[in-house]
């Protein structure tokens, strides 16, 4: 259900808690509940309200999460973009070694690059896709490459309890990426598609599983 419906939901579910109350006390001098009928219908009239106000609380949580500067993409923001502009280059250290890396470094193959955070729930979804197509696919030439922004500690920590078994590598909090990639951080998860030649083919918001991934890819493995 999308979340608009949610919150009016919500709102109805609130009003007519607060309706009911007020019809049992409008005319009860005490304000307080004087037998079995009143009883029931205050604690029916107060679990309505609470349910309501959880309701929409976890909606809003689930359309939107705000860590360190970054989104969820939910389905509502899923983007499938078929484009093809040069992949600029930019650097980033691998979270293994701390090595310093470029993107260049790998013209010549195909390249996700996946654009994620360990508070993402839907990265955390897409990784054993991406650890299966990156197995798969690693002899014909493919890359995956694991983008995030968080400290490398975190990243350790966290590949200590769900591996990565592609090329996981990080960047400082806040940089200034370039076009195309310019904004990646901001809803994740974020593919890119790049061809052999460095040209981004694809831009992918939100995640995707493995089948789709392994369409995206396989004519460009080929070509």
């Amino acid at each position: 259900m999308d979340s608009s419906m949610i919150f009016g939901l919500g709102a109805i579910m609130i009003a007519v808690g607060l309706i009911f109350l007020w019809m049992l006390f409008k005319d009860n001098e005490t304000k307080w509940p004087r037998d079995v009928v009143e009883w029931v219908g205050t604690v029916l009239s107060c679990l309505l309200v609470v349910s309501a106000i959880a309701l929409m609380v976890l909606a809003q949580a689930s359309e939107k999460v705000v860590v360190s500067g970054g989104q969820v993409a939910t389905e509502a923001y899923f983007q499938d973009a078929i484009i093809e502009v040069p992949a600029s280059d930019f650097s980033f250290k691998t979270v293994d070694q701390n090595l310093d890396q470029q993107l260049s470094d790998f013209k010549g193959k195909v390249v996700i690059l996946n654009f994620w955070a360990t508070w993402c729930g839907p990265c955390l979804q897409e990784i054993p896709d991406l650890n299966r197509l990156q197995n798969d696919f690693r002899d014909q030439g493919l890359v995956v490459l694991s983008v995030s922004d968080e400290e490398r500690s975190l990243l350790l920590s966290f590949e200590n309890q769900l591996s990565l078994e592609t090329q996981s590598v990080y960047v400082p909090f806040g940089i200034d990426l370039p076009l195309p990639f310019k904004g990646a951080f901001i809803i994740r998860p974020a593919s890119y598609v790049i061809d052999k030649t460095g040209t981004v083919r694809r831009y992918l918001l939100g995640a995707r599983n493995y089948d789709f991934f392994k369409k995206a890819v396989l004519p460009l493995l080929e070509g």
